[in-house]
């Protein structure tokens, strides 16, 4: 496919994450010619204005256009809603109707709707501990009050930034739809019921989820370009379905294989959820090994705790 040109427009001053974002949306499928104005005649002469004018990719009017959770559009979420599925069908036209709208909702919710929210006054962080998101890192990019520099170069420049944000999401998505069938086949082909393995890493854990519906896997072993990795499953709850035994806990090399008895034993992560080994044969051994581990049984009051701080951090 070809791209098109487009003059666009939007206004100048201050620039706010979503007229930039926005801009990074349409350099996807169209070669664009970017104005920044308020002046509604210059505007009016321009094929795709956003944020400013008035029109249907405007949101500072009156009655806004809300979604279905009732968080208003901004201008990076009415773009994408016209125009992210012809930029997904334009980054990989192999992908069917269906995947492009599973990609188009990933991006939306992961990416715009939270945009969209900050710019219509709506917090969503609400965490104790600060922290950076899209709108602010973009917002970062306006000059400082005391600065003389160009205002447009530094818009440009935040494009860029944002062209990457939006890019790199929708590779990973697709990166994870393509790896649905690899996937499939490790856990029908499987040798151990409760383990994955892998020939190499992909996302596996969208697929996991779809076919493991009783939620046997335990561990899912992948190949890295030095040695092998077996990482555990987490289960609907958030938690690990099992953790690796509490012996290997921060241990390496030689410490790690005189506690396993497999010789070429790595690395146990001190959060027992990662172990490595230099071997296929000596990954499935401490597969084997961890499977056999009887289950660590929580205390009432642990999981009391641990139900107490998830709403709080929900709220």
């Amino acid at each position: 496919m070809k791209k098109e040109f487009k003059k666009v427009g939007t206004h100048d001053g201050k620039f706010h994450a979503d007229e930039v974002m926005a801009t990074a949306i349409l350099k996807e499928i169209f070669i664009i010619d970017i104005t920044r104005t308020r002046d509604k005649k210059t505007l009016d002469g321009l094929d795709i204005v956003y944020d400013v004018n008035g029109g249907e990719l405007d949101h500072h009017g009156v009655n806004k256009v809300l979604r279905e959770d009732k968080i208003p559009y901004s201008s990076c979420g009415l773009v994408w809603n016209k125009f992210g599925k012809d930029v997904i069908a334009f980054k990989d036209k192999n992908l069917n109707e269906e995947e492009i709208d599973d990609i188009f909702n990933f991006i939306d919710r992961g990416v715009m709707e939270g945009i969209d929210a900050l710019d219509n006054g709506i917090w969503i962080d609400k965490s104790e501990v600060p922290l950076m998101n899209i709108s602010s890192i973009l917002s970062g990019f306006n000059p400082v009050w005391y600065e003389k520099s160009n205002e447009n170069e530094n818009f440009n420049r935040a494009v860029e930034f944002a062209s990457s944000i939006l890019n790199n999401k929708i590779n990973f998505k697709i990166s994870v739809l393509k790896a649905k069938g690899k996937v499939m086949r490790a856990y029908e082909s499987r040798e151990m019921p409760e383990v994955v393995i892998l020939d190499t890493y992909c996302p596996y854990i969208e697929a996991l989820k779809e076919v493991d519906k009783d939620e046997r896997i335990l561990f899912v072993i992948f190949k890295t370009k030095t040695n092998y990795i077996m990482q555990t499953v987490r289960g609907k709850d958030g938690e690990d379905r099992k953790k690796l035994p509490k012996a290997w806990l921060g241990k390496r090399d030689q410490e790690l294989a005189n506690v396993t008895g497999v010789s070429d034993s790595i690395f146990c992560h001190t959060g027992r959820f990662i172990a490595v080994a230099g071997s296929l044969e000596g990954i499935k051994k401490l597969a084997e090994l961890a499977i056999k581990e009887p289950y660590e049984h929580e205390s009432i009051m642990n999981k009391i705790i641990k139900s107490v701080r998830k709403l709080f951090i929900k709220k």
